[in-house]
């Protein structure tokens, strides 16, 4: 199952590279290399937050699952903040606010497709 997730995950980039290129070159609407940076890095964020996941699951003690989704979440936290602190210090009055804003979006579709197929994994470790 965890390699439906990869496989997915790598999908799912590859889709919305292909779409924000597109949105970003015929009407101006995004930053290119900003947009399509950051869906790398979330998607880079998500393989982590997956993997410690994941590798929690595996514990005979429950608590030690709930502590890797914390972790993760915690992980997926701080990288975004750090993205996002280092994109405003460097870009500052360039900031073009909509990319954040498609950034956002890309992330809840990382956490989604995350959580959807990590809550099927841990109905069948049961």
């Amino acid at each position: 199952m965890k390699h439906k997730f990869y496989i997915l995950l790598l999908i799912i980039t590859a889709i919305l590279l292909g779409i924000e290129y597109f949105m970003s070159s015929t009407n101006g609407l995004f930053t290119r290399n900003v947009v399509q940076f950051g869906t790398i890095i979330l998607a880079g964020i998500a393989f982590l937050s997956f993997y410690f996941t994941e590798k929690s699951i595996s514990h005979e003690n429950p608590n030690q699952f709930v502590r890797g989704v914390m972790l993760a979440t915690l992980i997926k936290l701080f990288l975004c903040i750090i993205g996002v602190g280092i994109l405003l210090v460097t870009l500052r009055k360039d900031l073009h606010k909509p990319d954040l804003f498609l950034l956002m979006f890309v992330y809840m579709i990382y956490s989604t497709v995350e959580a959807v197929i990590m809550s099927k994994i841990s109905r069948i470790k049961k």
